[in-house]
Order: structure tokens, then sequence, then C-alpha cells
């Protein structure tokens, strides 16, 4: 059974049901206090301390995203790079590429723009996905991919 099995599966089975959950980086503890002391309990609701998604969610932002990729003639067989940070959005950008049949290709966001373009490159990629920390690093390089035929701004 494949991967994306079993993300369907849930969201039929539990799909109000919290899946993800991201503690928002936007929003900065006002108190010193270490991870392990960090409660995920909302305390204030005019302040969203995290962002969550539940199973429902999760399976349809990752249908859009592949019907996205499918429109755009990505398919089984081609290459998605994803380069983003650790995000709420990432599970369902994998998960969406996985749908598409595609093989996903994941860059460390440490990456140098010569290094980006070197993995872009080598992995014979055909799309690419980044996100807003990385804008600068894909301008200087844009005009050297010439394989890769769609790039996506995740903002």
């Amino acid at each position: 059974m494949p991967i994306t099995d079993f993300l369907t599966k849930n969201a039929d089975l539990y799909g109000s049901d919290v899946s993800l959950i991201e503690i928002n980086p936007a929003v900065r503890e006002k108190r010193g206090i270490t991870w392990s002391e960090y409660e995920l309990v909302e305390t204030d609701s005019a302040e969203r301390y995290r962002r969550e998604m539940n199973w429902r969610e999760f399976n349809e932002r990752s249908n859009r995203f592949a019907n996205l990729l499918l429109g755009r003639g990505i398919t089984k067989g081609n290459k998605v790079s994803l380069l983003l940070m650790n995000c709420l959005e990432w599970l369902p950008i994998y998960f969406g590429i996985l749908k598409t049949g595609a093989v996903v290709v994941p860059l460390n966001y440490r990456y140098s723009s010569v290094e980006i373009k070197y993995c872009l490159d080598l992995s014979e990629t055909d799309a690419l996905v980044f996100g807003p920390e990385f804008i600068g690093r894909v301008e200087t390089i844009i005009n050297k991919i010439e394989r890769v035929k769609d790039i996506f701004y995740i903002g």
C-alpha cells in the first residue's frame, strides 16, 4: 500500500482530528522558558501560538498540490525538488508530489546557490518548490537551471 493511501484513509476515518501541529515561529514567548516547559495549550485565543491542520485539510491540500503539478505535466517519473524550511505546508506538498507519482528530491536548507544548482542538475529535477527564505539563492541561479521547467514559490 503506497504511503499516500494512508493519508486518504486517515482523512476518511479521522477527518476532523488534528494531524499536524506547528508552533508558530512568528509569535515569541515573552517569558524565558525551555522547550520542555512549553505548553501546547492555547492560553490566549487572540494570539495563536500554534497552527494546526486536520486529516481532511491535509489530504485536500495534498490533492490540490498534486493537481497543480499534474496540470503542469509533472507525472510519474518526474523529479520535484523541495527547498523549504520545516513548516506546516511541507508535508502536504511532499504528499502532493508523491500522489502524482513523481519523485521528491528534498534539499538541505543550508545549501548555497551553487550547491542548489549542483543538486538540481545532478538529480535531473523537472520542478522546484521553494520558500521565501530562499528567494535570493534561487534568483542567482534561475537563468542557469534550464532543465527545471516549473518553479513554484510557496510563501
